[in-house]
């Protein structure tokens, strides 16, 4: 019952966003002023913040191993979001979103707070495991994938788009966790509250998109069903044979598991926005995923306690 009330949190500030865009209570572009802050300071912000609190030099040796199987879980996904959307003969943009719809899930945003009410505090550094090598693919792979995308004539390759805010945080977040560095206390103070809007604001950038979404009947296609198999079939049973692979057992298990099973990234829909590929179709795909997930998540917190204890 925890687990669904995290998700209908969601669920009702996304509903402020659809509201405000759907009655025009907010100024036109304002979606796409609240995507611009998200990319560029909220979800930076957070990746410092979230790791360097969290991780310690001694626990990201220890996580080597949960690293090196997080990447491959990850790269698989792409691969394999990659294949389907091939076979299924999607056009460019609408393939590059399913990709990385694919390929990424919502880690921190349902992820963070699903595994806390299940697994306690103990059960979090794994999840933050999983979620640098995540971040970091996200922020690098999966943003150059939506700039080649685009129609803002940003298809050429440089390194200044593979660094990324996002990926700037989390480089930062790890430098300061292996040094056990701290920042001046003004500017702790501001990061924290910065990276307290990354949520909310996602949230209801959402909400803002799903308005095209419900004022017609929406049609459910192959590769929206593909997906849904991706995000709660594919990706934890890939997880599970990864994870009886390499000898995990116990807490991490149960934790990366139940990480596996989380619904699409939200931010795919937010980088979608800013970089003006397929917003809607994202936010379709996270709508429906996160929908899904109210029945999926207590299955997947209860079943693998239960049966593989």
């Amino acid at each position: 019952m925890n687990g669904i009330n995290g998700v209908l949190v969601v669920f009702f500030i996304a509903a402020v966003g659809f509201v405000f865009s759907r009655f025009r209570l907010w100024p036109d572009g304002a979606a796409d002023a609240l995507s611009a802050i998200i990319l560029k300071l909220a979800a930076p912000a957070l990746a410092i913040v979230s790791i360097a609190d969290r991780f310690t030099p001694e626990m990201l040796q220890e996580s080597l191993l949960l690293l090196l199987l997080s990447l491959i879980h990850i790269a698989l996904l792409f691969l394999a979001g990659k294949g389907l959307s091939r076979l299924l003969g999607m056009k460019a943009g609408k393939r590059t979103v399913f990709e990385v719809t694919f390929t990424f899930s919502n880690v921190i945003f349902i992820g963070l707070p699903i595994n806390a009410i299940a697994f306690g505090p103990a059960g979090l550094p794994y999840l933050f495991t999983y979620y640098i090598v995540s971040l970091t693919a996200f922020w690098s792979v999966g943003a150059y994938e939506m700039t080649r995308a685009s129609a803002k004539g940003e298809r050429a390759f440089s390194p200044a788009k593979i660094l990324s805010p996002g990926l700037v945080g989390v480089i930062l977040g790890l430098v300061f966790a292996e040094l056990q560095l701290q920042f001046p206390a003004p500017v702790d103070a501001s990061l924290r509250y910065l990276s307290a809007l990354c949520v909310p604001l996602s949230i209801l950038v959402i909400g803002a998109k799903l308005v095209p979404f419900f004022q017609k009947p929406p049609s459910i296609s192959l590769d929206d069903f593909a997906i849904l198999a991706g995000k709660f079939l594919f990706s934890p049973l890939l997880m599970f044979l990864l994870l009886r692979a390499f000898g995990i057992t116990g807490l991490p298990f149960f934790v990366l598991l139940l990480t596996s099973s989380m619904p699409c990234h939200m931010q795919t829909s937010i980088l979608a926005q800013y970089y003006g590929v397929e917003s809607e179709y994202a936010a379709k795909l996270v709508a429906m995923s996160t929908i899904l997930s109210l029945f999926t998540i207590p299955l997947y917190v209860a079943l693998p306690r239960r049966f593989l204890a």
